[in-house]
């Protein structure tokens, strides 16, 4: 097969001193061993499943034990706790599982309780559950130690002509942890670091296969730069390499999308953002019952509140402010009120920094555990929220974070919510630069918009809630 190539000259623009076009090029290697983790997990839960199976065909106990290790895995599922394996916290890995564990035992427990047939024996059905339900940890650190030997170790190479791979580069450090790894290659004594590797474009597709490259990671923005890199890469493309826009690869191994790489033909060629009547029905619904349950079951710890809030400072128990919702239209956020009430007659509008002297004794512990949000849920009864979606901002701020960041705006066709993808992916924002890291998970949860991600997310809030990880 022939190797597609391309005039230098047309490179004028981006070319050395010599004449040759010349790339500025990023190896990295990253840790992505989820194809092997899930089907490891999956052999393992097949066997489990099989075993149980023989067991209740021979009298031995109910399906129950599989209702159990089912409850399990689904959770795990819902909590996308397979994301980073290699990367994430190990702490923090192993409370994920033990969070999903407990999900499962309480689910199941629920159903045994409805339907009493199924429980199994208990003493069978505890250990089963329990020893599968901590098998993807132990295999975690079977893999993380997998990979440090250089094993389920994808080789990327980023390119491009200006200094957007060195920008892409820098995000997945700041973002990716143990996932990424900087890469030495022979014969270039620049680093990493430093500035990357020269690249020229002529060799592309033989140094691609001399380095061992598996995917090529695009960061262009021209148009035309982008087709002359598209025609050089033809050939290795039709021999299996891998080639990946900047922005979906990094929403691949990171859940968010890159603001900075993004342009309006992204937004319309992209898959994803789906919208459909009865979707929109379906999650209405679920806000209204969702939101009637929680004023029920949270009533008394609402009344307790207020009267916390009341004893604790001057000022009323509510806070009301005006925040901008679906398509730009303002309405009135409740609150139970956490700061004096006097606390921006002074300075103004200002972002809540940590140990925030507004911030009131019984309004410090209403945040830790996110109990100043719950008034929310009349809003959500209103129709002016939703349970999960982009949290509201204050126009003061929506308009000087339309002027900072592109597509601010975009965030507003989505009705906003009580919690969602930032809130529990990202700490609270109290700067510009907080702002566009929470953007850039607003705008991956729009795009994957589904019941399965606000389970997942509704998931996590728990979490933080009871493990007071509030702001």
């Amino acid at each position: 097969m022939a190797t597609a190539t391309v005039d230098s000259a047309a490179w004028s623009g981006v070319s050395t001193s010599h004449g040759k076009a010349h790339l500025r090029a990023w190896p990295l290697s990253l840790a992505r061993p989820r194809g092997v983790f899930l089907t490891a997990e999956l052999v393992l839960l097949a066997i489990a499943w099989l075993h149980t199976l023989l067991q209740t065909a021979w009298g031995g106990h109910s399906l129950g034990t599989m209702v159990l290790i089912a409850s399990c895995a689904l959770f795990f599922h819902l909590n996308n706790v397979d994301r980073s394996i290699a990367g994430a916290n190990s702490s923090e890995f192993c409370m994920d599982h033990l969070e999903c564990i407990f999900l499962g035992f309480l689910a199941s427990a629920l159903l045994f309780y409805v339907f009493p047939g199924l429980a199994p024996r208990v003493d069978v059905a505890v250990i089963a559950a329990f020893v599968i339900g901590l098998l993807p940890i132990i295999l975690r650190f079977g893999l993380r130690h997998l990979v440090t030997r250089g094993k389920f170790v994808e080789q990327v190479l980023i390119v491009g002509t200006g200094e957007l791979p060195a920008k892409l580069h820098r995000a997945l450090g700041m973002g990716m942890g143990n996932m990424k790894r900087e890469r030495h290659l022979p014969g270039h004594s620049e680093t990493l670091t430093d500035r990357g590797v020269t690249v020229d474009l002529a060799e592309l597709n033989e140094w691609v296969v001399r380095n061992q490259i598996s995917r090529v990671v695009i960061a262009e923005l021209d148009a035309q730069s982008r087709e002359r890199l598209a025609a050089a890469l033809l050939d290795s493309r039709l021999r299996g390499l891998q080639v990946s826009d900047a922005v979906d690869f990094y929403e691949e191994v990171s859940g968010k999308i890159w603001v900075e790489a993004l342009n309006s033909q992204w937004f319309v060629y992209t898959n994803g953002f789906n919208r459909s009547p009865a979707g929109a029905w379906l999650k209405r619904c679920f806000d209204v019952t969702f939101a009637l349950l929680l004023i029920l079951f949270a009533a008394p710890l609402l009344l307790l509140a207020a009267i916390a809030v009341k004893l604790d400072s001057e000022g009323p128990v509510l806070f009301r402010q005006v925040r901008v919702g679906l398509h730009g239209k303002t309405f009135t956020i409740y609150k139970f009120r956490s700061m004096r009430h006097d606390a921006e007659l002074a300075a103004g509008p200002m972002w809540t920094v940590p140990g925030d002297e507004r911030v009131t004794r019984v309004g410090r512990l209403l945040r830790m555990f996110r109990l100043d949000e719950m008034p929310q849920a009349f809003n959500v009864l209103i129709g002016d929220m939703s349970i999960v979606g982009p949290r509201p901002e204050r126009p003061y701020f929506v308009d000087r974070l339309e002027q900072e960041i592109p597509f601010y705006n975009l965030r507003h066709y989505l009705k906003p919510g009580i919690t969602g993808w930032a809130q529990v992916m990202y700490r609270y924002g109290a700067s510009v630069e907080d702002s566009c890291e929470k953007l850039q998970y607003d705008f991956y949860y729009a795009k994957h918009k589904s019941f399965r991600c606000d389970a997942a997310i509704l998931l996590k809030t728990v979490r933080i809630v009871l493990c007071g990880r509030g702001r």
